[in-house]
């Protein structure tokens, strides 16, 4: 039986702009390119393979594609699930700042809203191949919501 392989903490971080995107892993910058039909190319960085993401906030989704992998998280009013390498995976509401992903009642992808997007700081090594594009998925709804709530406040 191979080793299992150990998850050590990550500091993953994706900003995104009105002029500009891009992803800070382990301090380091990498700026993301902005495709057509809202697609945003991620580079291949380190171990992980590059890809692609879309948020889709008409229907509150996210689509990422990598190398030789697809998922799509659909966002629901109650409970949020996606599956990725034949698990099920659970999205917690991204109430109060937090962020987290969790797969049995065990968190996979824990982090927090920034002013710019998302930080993560623990990725499970099952979800490592999506990491990257999960981050920036999980950032451009975080922004979508953020304008949505302040578009409703500035209304009032």
């Amino acid at each position: 039986m191979p080793p299992r392989a150990r998850a050590t903490p990550v500091v993953l971080e994706a900003h995104v702009g009105i002029l500009r995107d891009r992803l800070v892993v382990e301090g380091a910058e990498y700026p993301l390119r902005r495709e057509g039909r809202g697609w945003v190319s991620v580079p291949a960085i380190g171990g992980c393979p590059g890809g692609r993401v879309r948020y889709d906030a008409l229907h509150d989704r996210v689509r990422i594609e990598g190398a030789g992998v697809s998922t799509q998280i659909p966002f629901g009013w109650r409970r949020t699930v996606f599956t990725f390498g034949g698990k099920e995976y659970h999205v917690g509401p991204m109430a109060w700042g937090h962020v987290m992903v969790s797969r049995a009642d065990r968190p996979v992808v824990t982090g927090r809203i920034t002013m710019h997007g998302v930080r993560i700081g623990y990725v499970a090594p099952e979800l490592q191949p999506i990491s990257h594009e999960l981050a920036v998925g999980l950032a451009y709804r975080a922004i979508a919501l953020w304008l949505a709530s302040s578009a409703g406040r500035a209304s009032h």
